[in-house]
């Protein structure tokens, strides 16, 4: 496993991984609706690429090519962490998370936040980050739970 630096060529990938993060990944966590809804918000290589334009955004690659990918804000926001379903308990996220770390401590950032799914909740829990609150959000009407936490 390598992680590089995100370059434009990879948007399509990384839309790829939204979506399949979302829609399988997080089932067991989200109705079909919510999870549906979510995956609304990238559509596209496109919608990734503006999304993480002016973000330290690093891919994880592997012999079958990209396997996920964070993204961090430049006010300390972790953006996006997101992995292939098949991916989960590898180690991915784990590498993706050390080294979005490693890139914020490097900028000076002292403290970090992120909305956290259901899921990465725990992943991030047992990484240090403190659970802050739940929060609602209502994407085209449908209303998804996240966690605000901070590192």
């Amino acid at each position: 496993m390598h992680i590089r630096d995100y370059r434009p060529a990879d948007a399509s990938a990384l839309a790829a991984i939204f979506r399949a993060a979302v829609l399988e990944g997080s089932a067991p966590h989200y109705c079909d609706e919510q999870r549906k809804a979510w995956a609304s918000r990238i559509n596209d290589s496109t919608t990734v690429h503006a999304r993480v334009t002016g973000q330290t955004c690093l891919v994880a690659e592997d012999e079958s090519g990209l396997s996920g990918f964070a993204a961090l804000k430049s006010d300390g926001h972790l953006d996006m962490l997101f992995v292939r379903p098949d991916q989960r308990r590898t180690g991915t996220a784990g590498l993706l998370h050390d080294a979005i770390l490693q890139r914020a401590r490097q900028a000076g950032h002292r403290r970090l936040s992120v909305h956290a799914s259901h899921l990465a909740r725990r992943f991030l829990a047992k990484r240090g980050w403190n659970f802050v609150r739940t929060e609602t959000v209502n994407i085209h009407g449908v209303k998804l739970e996240h966690h605000y936490m901070t590192l």
